[in-house]
């Protein structure tokens, strides 16, 4: 009786752990665990990769005796022999959910999951090359990460992340832009990522902040970094002061009071140029403000994509031509 309790403890991990490694298989991440309209559904029970595995009848479900042989079936997941099984060498051995890219037509079926010459953990990544960080190109992207470092331990007000301001500076470099403007300035964070790009556009960027003490910061910021002569910080209440942007913008960053997205957009949409992106701060659900969300998502004349949704979550809006 101890084995068996040993056993089922075991397998529990073992389902926490390849859960881990991808909810999907468990057919739990809403349309992953429905079937093409043209075949009969499949019990999210079936689509879980290790019943797969254990349950050797099909039955789905394990008896004592398939949990007895449990033991033997995760031994040989282990590739290294190192008496250890990490999530690598189980997502490396699991089959992949039935209908998946890559993965078996169905249980047991046939299908190209397993390639000759592929052994287990050969399609593996370690999750530390996700979160690299970034590998500066020149002087000029050196000084102004230096710059964003040194800005971290100084006073700090709701500036975006490390990963969310690489995004604003890969989104900004990627369309060319000239002319980006920014609502809440904070201490100027963001401002740097996107002077990064702008130093290699030749653009300028316009930010919006309501607060004094925070636009000053931002403003010595800027001068440390070398980039105040590429941003114009407008002090106010943006609701007002947006209404001197009058030329083509190509990026809009909204990051201020999310209730007030909805009169930004109303306000700038029609000077962001064709093909430009409007994007926005903080849009997870627990943050996101309807309104907003409904406007990005059902005017035709935009189409939009939800990133870094496991954050702060941003929105990123093209404007179609």
């Amino acid at each position: 009786m101890k084995r068996m309790w040993a056993v089922v403890l075991l397998l529990s991990g073992c389902l926490i752990l390849a859960l881990a490694v991808s909810p999907g298989w468990f057919g739990i991440a809403g349309e992953s665990a429905k079937a093409p309209s043209d075949q009969p559904p499949t019990r999210p029970f079936a689509l879980n990769p290790l019943l797969r595995v254990f349950d050797a009848n099909g039955d789905g479900e394990l008896s004592a005796q398939e949990i007895q042989d449990a033991p033997e079936k995760l031994k040989a997941f282990d590739a290294n022999k190192d008496g250890k099984l990490t999530a690598e060498e189980l997502r490396a051995a699991l089959p992949p959910m039935p209908g998946a890219p890559g993965g078996p037509a169905g249980p047991g079926g046939p299908g190209p999951g397993r390639q000759p010459g592929r052994g287990p953990g050969a399609l593996g990544t370690s999750a530390d090359l996700f979160n690299a960080p970034m590998v500066p190109k020149d002087d000029l992207e050196k000084k102004l990460l230096a710059a964003l470092e040194e800005m971290r331990k100084g006073p700090r007000y709701a500036n975006v992340p490390t990963i969310d301001g690489r995004l604003l500076r890969l989104l900004t470099e990627a369309v060319n832009a000239k002319r980006v403007v920014e609502i809440g300035t904070s201490t100027g964070e963001s401002g740097v990522w996107f002077a990064m790009a702008l130093k290699k556009t030749g653009g300028h960027l316009w930010t919006h902040e309501i607060d004094p003490g925070r636009a000053k910061i931002a403003a010595e910021n800027f001068k440390k970094a070398g980039v105040a002569d590429i941003i114009t910080i407008i002090e106010g209440d943006a609701h007002q002061t947006v209404a001197q942007h009058k030329d083509p913008i190509d990026v809009l960053f909204l990051d201020a009071d999310k209730e007030g997205y909805i009169d930004y957009l109303n306000k700038l949409l029609p000077v962001v140029r064709p093909g430009g992106l409007i994007i926005a701060h903080n849009m997870n659900p627990r943050m996101a403000h309807r309104p907003f969300v409904e406007a990005i998502t059902t005017n035709p004349e935009l189409e939009t994509a939800f990133v870094y949704m496991e954050g702060s979550g941003i929105s990123v809006t093209l404007k179609k031509r």
